[in-house]
């Protein structure tokens, strides 16, 4: 337990930061949201107007700006790119902190294993997601609040925070497991929020035309759309094999490099 205390004390500050960004970035939404409310048939008429490659790459297709299920569905993108970049660097710091601050030699020598002090550190991490999602949640209600809120909004939004929730834990693997791989420690998070974002725009490039739809089944980012998810829409299954199964190997992997590991 002292473990999982000095953890949670070490990434405090950082979480404090991003809950702030979040509660700003919603408060932003809210008087943007106010403005297209106000303006909905110039609003929407421009959004008519765009090319329909860029609505599709932007996930703005059939999207009402002035009503809180179509700009959710815009804003989400957002928001889930920024809490799986947090998720990713959780990951990667798990091990590449203790190394940059030459504190690994005293950590990984406590009389427990490496995969023990491993699951305390990501237990904090998973917690810290936990407490970062619920702020995102609390602040997307606080932020729609002075305007009508439907019970059907209110459940995608909490459905989509699910998601968030799982793609996060699939970032977070994935970033462990970038540290076991990397030696140079001190770019290990640029590296793995690197990947994040390219994976991001992976979505985009899926979006602009059939022939690069494929891609989809490459970037988790287009397994649970954030339209479909908010408006109750059926999602594809494949997401909710393929999301899961790579988390659990990027777990799996990490948990038995981390005994070989040279710290």
């Amino acid at each position: 337990m002292n473990i999982f205390k000095r953890e949670f004390k070490a990434n405090l500050k950082a979480l404090v930061i991003w809950c702030l960004a979040y509660a700003g970035m919603m408060g932003i939404a809210s008087v943007e949201f106010s403005v297209y409310n106000d303006q909905a048939d110039e609003v929407n008429q421009f959004l008519e107007s765009l090319p329909e490659a860029l609505q599709q790459a932007f996930g703005m297709d059939g999207l009402r700006l002035d009503i809180p299920e179509g700009y959710y569905g815009y804003l989400a993108g957002f928001i889930i790119l920024a809490s799986c970049i947090y998720a990713t660097l959780l990951g990667a710091q798990i091990l590449s902190r203790e190394i940059n601050k030459r504190t690994a030699e005293t950590t990984f020598t406590l009389p427990v294993t490496r995969q023990h002090m491993v699951s305390w550190k990501l237990a904090v991490a998973v917690l810290n997601c936990f407490i970062l999602t619920a702020v995102t949640f609390a602040g997307t209600l606080a932020a729609f609040s002075p305007y009508e809120m439907s019970a059907d909004f209110i459940k995608g939004v909490g459905v989509y925070m699910l998601i968030i929730l799982l793609l996060e834990m699939f970032f977070l693997g994935m970033g462990l497991l970038i540290s076991m791989l990397l030696k140079r420690h001190k770019r290990t998070g640029s590296i793995a929020a690197s990947i994040t974002v390219g994976v991001y725009f992976l979505s985009f490039i899926a979006k602009i035309n059939e022939n690069t739809e494929f891609l989809k089944y490459f970037t988790p980012f287009e397994f649970f759309p954030a339209p479909e998810v908010v408006n109750g829409r059926e999602l594809e299954t494949f997401g909710f094999i393929i999301a899961p199964l790579a988390t659990a190997t990027f777990f799996f992997a990490a948990y038995r490099l981390v005994r070989f590991k040279d710290l």
